[in-house]
């Protein structure tokens, strides 16, 4: 079939290498990502600080609604790996279709009660301390919203693409997204020939327009086949049985992750009490440590793909020796980043600022926390492995065991008995306590037995 080729061939070569070629786009996904958020905070930064707080502050508010979204582009990827691995290619790309067609509507749904709702909700985030904020950050979120089902769609199609094996174009979607918005930023920000400043509404714009060019084009390679696997208008005609099975997984899924989101939130407010030093410490650490997981999340994605291509094609020892090559690549990997950042934490964290007292505290952070980071990229790999065998319940149980069960309390606990240093105490046990967690759902949940097969 045409643009098969460019596909990686999961199914016919050595594991360690089809997890290399997928995993290698994936991490570049998230490296584009990250300069694209460094570049828009340049630019907002440049406006003053109530406008840079804007989007910032209403931050968590969006995310919780792209949270809802983010599931079914699981279950997109978990359906499409495992109708693929099972030969049924016809049957995967009505899977997608039915994903695009819950999306829709639940995008539609979603912009109706966010705009109904948008200041009530976004004027008790802020409160009175930032009333001079509250103006633009409202019309942020209103633009942001009004392009929510672009971003599911955007989502979804990358994470069909991922399922395939074609990390590649999943890779250059992303790319492409990050330049138009990057380009666009400063145009619609700062205003350019007869393009009047949009401000801190211009960051919103750019961020809707980029996500649907980037859509625009993966529903044309989609719908033309140009990459082997092509949508047909018939194939979006409700098929009761495949809603059930995205449903299934997707739920889960997006309810764990506005509950992690939330749970971050809460180890923050921990973390504001020790005031803007340890903030300020925490942030750097937290970015350099997130760099670091955002890779091993690109070998966790890959081992999503595989797992499901496996299983669907009932080759159960492939799959577990994926999640087992998979670990290892990690630890390793991951591990060599960590020495570095226990080594060289003190340089790391004066790179970004040069307040003493900020240095001391960062170095600290690494210090207790680096050589609990490859555990806790390990995790990224077990649940993903149920992600891709469809079992996100499971998934989403262990994420917010390891988060609720263990972090929050730790963090609370620890940081009343040890100060600030117990923070970093309770991030080195949750880390390790978390792969555990992941490796026990891994192992005693009957993951092999793959969404298609269910009856």
């Amino acid at each position: 079939m045409r643009g098969r080729g460019k596909r990686v061939d999961i199914l016919n070569m050595p594991i360690w290498k089809a997890l290399l070629k997928l995993s290698v786009p994936m991490m570049l996904s998230f490296a584009f990502q990250t300069v694209y958020n460094m570049v828009d905070a340049y630019f907002l930064g440049k406006l003053g600080t109530t406008e840079f707080a804007a989007p910032t502050m209403v931050f968590p508010l969006v995310f919780t609604f792209i949270a809802i979204g983010m599931g079914f582009g699981v279950a997109g990827s978990a359906l499409v790996a495992q109708y693929i691995g099972a030969g049924d290619e016809r049957r995967a790309e009505k899977s997608a279709a039915q994903v695009m067609l819950i999306m829709v509507a639940i995008g539609l749904v979603v912009i109706t009660f966010a705009l109904l709702f948008a200041k009530p909700m976004v004027y008790a985030l802020g409160g009175k301390e930032n009333a001079e904020v509250l103006p633009y950050a409202l019309r942020y979120f209103k633009i942001v919203i009004y392009g929510i089902v672009f971003a599911y769609l955007f989502n979804v199609s990358s994470s069909i693409f991922r399922g395939l094996g074609d990390a590649k174009f999943a890779m250059e979607l992303i790319l492409i997204s990050s330049m138009v918005n990057i380009i666009l930023d400063p145009i619609l920000i700062f205003g350019w020939g007869p393009i009047p400043a949009f401000g801190v509404s211009g960051a919103a714009w750019a961020t809707t327009i980029s996500r649907l060019v980037a859509v625009s084009m993966a529903l044309y390679i989609l719908f033309t086949g140009k990459r082997g696997f092509k949508l047909h208008l018939s194939d979006f005609v409700p098929d009761w049985n495949l809603i059930k099975k995205a449903v299934k997984v997707g739920v889960p899924g997006s309810v764990g992750q506005v509950i992690t989101s939330f749970g971050f939130v809460v180890v923050m407010k921990a973390v504001a009490r020790f005031g803007p030093v340890v903030v300020s410490a925490y942030g750097i650490g937290n970015r350099i440590i997130g760099f670091i997981t955002m890779l091993s999340m690109g070998i966790g994605m890959a081992v999503s793909v595989m797992v499901g291509q496996f299983i669907g094609a009932r080759r159960y020892e492939d799959a577990e020796k994926t999640v087992w090559t998979a670990f290892w690549m990690t630890m390793v990997f991951i591990g060599a980043l960590s020495t570095l950042t226990f080594l060289y934490g003190k340089n790391i964290t004066h790179f970004f600022i040069n307040d003493p007292k900020v240095i001391e505290v960062g170095a600290e952070m690494f210090k207790y926390v680096s050589f609990s980071i490859p555990f806790f990229g390990s995790m990224n790999i077990f649940i993903n492995a149920l992600n891709g065998a469809g079992k996100s319940l499971q998934a989403t149980i262990a994420n917010v065991v390891r988060l609720w069960g263990i972090r929050i309390p730790l963090v609370f606990t620890l940081s009343k008995l040890e100060g600030y240093r117990g923070i970093f105490i309770a991030m080195l046990i949750s880390n390790i306590m978390a792969m555990v967690v992941a490796y026990l759902f891994y192992r005693f949940t009957d993951w092999k037995k793959g969404i298609i097969h269910e009856s």
